[in-house]
């Protein structure tokens, strides 16, 4: 990226896709809006209560993910960069497909749901995270 970088404007409306995940901490739910082409725009995600550590570390990853979308990192390097990052125990998640799949930090976890979107189905639906999965 360069410093003339644009942000794109967010849309009056996106569609969005919720995944709720399992982890040592709880739930993490991690929402994900979709532009009009079906590529990942922006995400949300909370864990923990408000005003928590989780809750505000969690909110701080998904503004900076979401400022990258919206400046046109590819989505590759977003995942590669957050994959992996583990700073937990390892949480079991049975996905939509049977697979189980580990979810191992808070990085882990959204790399899984937005992993999801890189080689999306023909028919535009988004993808079962699990195909993501290592």
């Amino acid at each position: 990226m360069t410093a003339d970088t644009v942000t794109r404007q967010r849309p009056r409306r996106l569609h969005s896709a919720t995944t709720r995940l399992a982890t040592e901490l709880g739930s993490l739910f991690v929402t994900i809006g979709l532009d009009d082409a079906g590529r990942p725009f922006e995400v949300f995600g909370s864990l923990g209560k408000a005003g928590s550590l989780q809750h505000g570390l969690t909110e701080l990853a998904c503004r900076l993910l979401s400022l990258h979308l919206r400046r046109g990192t590819p989505l590759e390097e977003i995942v590669g960069q957050i994959r992996g990052i583990s700073e937990m125990q390892p949480w079991p998640n049975v996905m939509e497909g049977g697979d189980t799949v580990y979810v191992r930090g808070l990085g882990d976890a959204i790399a899984l749901v937005l992993g999801a979107y890189l080689n999306p189905p023909a028919n535009g639906a988004p993808a079962d995270p699990s195909s993501a999965a290592d």
